[in-house]
């Protein structure tokens, strides 16, 4: 089974640092962008097993793209957020609409975030298993 993860992200090393800790998954798909424009248009489009946003990207920022898509019946309303963010006040009192997310500080930590990638994949693919059951 494919996980299919939306990376919501506009820096170009931040990119690269995630698509190698992920390369270590062979069952993940990833789909990559550098907007928020982007992400919404991706998230409205076709559904995702994780989607991944950077709080401060350009045009919207990450939690107004994770509240647009809440708010609506997209297909990924439900879906497991991972948000990066390098703002610690942010970390301590994240925005409304948000609180089932999971918040990575940036620099993002190596075993941190696969530990956080791998335990959501088996959810996933328990939730899989159980449905076709």
């Amino acid at each position: 089974m494919t996980f299919k993860i939306l990376l919501a992200e506009d820096d170009e090393v931040t990119q690269q640092i995630v698509k190698s800790m992920l390369s270590g998954f062979g069952e993940v798909s990833l789909t990559l962008a550098c907007d928020g424009r982007a992400a919404l248009e991706a998230a409205l489009t076709q559904p995702f097993d994780l989607m991944i946003f950077d709080q401060n990207m350009p045009h919207i920022n990450g939690d107004r793209v994770i509240r647009h898509l809440r708010a609506g019946n997209s297909a990924n309303r439900d879906v497991q957020v991972i948000r990066f963010t390098a703002e610690a006040e942010a970390i301590r009192h994240p925005a409304a609409g948000t609180d089932g997310d999971i918040v990575i500080p940036k620099p993002i930590r190596s075993v941190e975030f696969v530990a956080v990638i791998q335990k959501l994949i088996e959810i996933r693919t328990a939730r899989r298993e159980n449905t076709a059951a």
